[in-house]
């Protein structure tokens, strides 16, 4: 007997497919949960050719597989019906953050979890009018430091620091998530532009310190606006969007009135607290602006590395740097009779994964039961 039969299929019980499978779906939640096609193949109870031959669109599986599909990867059976919008992992473009060259299982992995976070924001906007995307076209080949004087202007910020970074990014259409350790292995933070929406993720190891969170934040929203159309990921990109960062975050003109003459961490330290960035950042712009040498910046660094404590990052002194706006705009929605198994249902997941792609954290107590005898 066959494993699989094309065409048109209907589901009983959990709800039904209409239309055709969609065999990106399944590449999508396979993705996601980091499962080969092998160990996707196991739970199921077919071949690992089956699943290859499902996710190439050559056969669609019987209701009874889609079934077992559908539970392994903890979603519904309809989620993998054709008709849904749906941003392929093929054709989106990706800039990644990572703490070491990342495996392309956790950049598509990154990726597969920035689509869904896509597919939730396009389901609240059935309901919830979003901010527009609001970023500078830039011509090619514009220099770091001068797109992000433009995008200063833009925005309309005011010179001095950027308070409330996160939050001033989401008032201008850029969606910003922040995914738990574990989720995404080796990616600090990620952005993507799907369908018009600028989408950036970060981690706990980047947003559980304010410093470093701000500055991925901004070395993200500086991929944005000048690596749109980049597809090769290199260190001189990644070099590019870090100048931004610090331009955006500690502009040129502002440090030169305010850096030390020479290098004095207590000094950059109250600087730091002021402008939202680190010291170890100020310290590199110090020898970006010719204050000091790369060999006095580097025994700096080794100081910093003995004497920063880490649990004095000042997080609470910045309010607005934890993304709002899709917990806003659900919170609206569910005001306007669409809360969260409304949104479940337009996805076709669980409401439990809505709730974690809106940063709820589940604080129910975990009842564990102990087998007797």
């Amino acid at each position: 007997m066959r494993e699989d039969s094309p065409g048109l299929f209907d589901l009983p019980g959990q709800g039904q497919v209409h239309g055709r499978f969609e065999p990106a779906r399944l590449t999508q939640a396979r993705v996601r949960q980091a499962i080969s096609k092998t160990q996707l193949a196991g739970k199921v109870g077919v071949s690992a050719a089956a699943i290859g031959q499902y996710e190439a669109g050559v056969n669609s599986p019987r209701p009874d597989v889609l079934d077992r599909l559908a539970d392994a990867l903890e979603v519904r059976p309809g989620f993998f019906g054709a008709g849904r919008p749906l941003a392929r992992l093929e054709t989106v473009s990706t800039h990644f953050r990572s703490l070491r060259s990342a495996r392309v299982s956790d950049r598509q992995k990154a990726l597969a979890t920035a689509t869904l976070v896509w597919e939730l924001t396009f389901a609240l906007e059935r309901y919830v009018k979003l901010p527009e995307a609001d970023l500078p076209v830039l011509p090619a080949g514009t220099a770091p430091s001068e797109a992000a004087a433009r995008l200063r202007e833009h925005w309309e910020l005011p010179d001095g620091p950027v308070k409330h970074l996160v939050a001033t990014a989401e008032s201008r259409g850029i969606v910003v998530a922040v995914r738990p350790e574990g989720e995404i292995d080796a990616v600090d933070a990620f952005s993507a532009v799907i369908v018009g929406r600028p989408i950036l993720i970060t981690t706990p190891r980047r947003s559980g310190k304010v410093f470093p969170h701000r500055f991925s934040v901004a070395h993200e929203i500086g991929h944005l606006l000048l690596h749109g159309d980049a597809e090769e990921h290199s260190a001189v990109i990644e070099n590019e969007a870090d100048e931004f960062a610090a331009a955006f975050l500690t502009p040129a003109s502002s440090m030169d009135a305010l850096l030390p003459q020479r290098l004095d961490l207590a000094a950059l330290d109250r600087l730091g607290r002021t402008w939202g960035v680190s010291p170890h950042s100020l310290v590199r712009r110090m020898v970006e602006r010719g204050r000091t040498t790369e060999s006095s910046a580097r025994r700096a660094y080794q100081r910093l590395a003995t004497t920063v404590d880490p649990s004095a990052d000042p997080t609470t002194a910045y309010p607005g740097e934890l993304p709002t706006l899709l917990k806003k705009a659900a919170e609206l929605a569910e005001d306007h009779g669409a809360g969260i198994p409304a949104l479940a249902e337009l996805l076709k997941i669980s409401p439990r994964l809505v709730r974690d792609l809106l940063g709820e954290v589940d604080e129910r107590p975990v009842l564990r039961l102990v087998g007797g005898g």
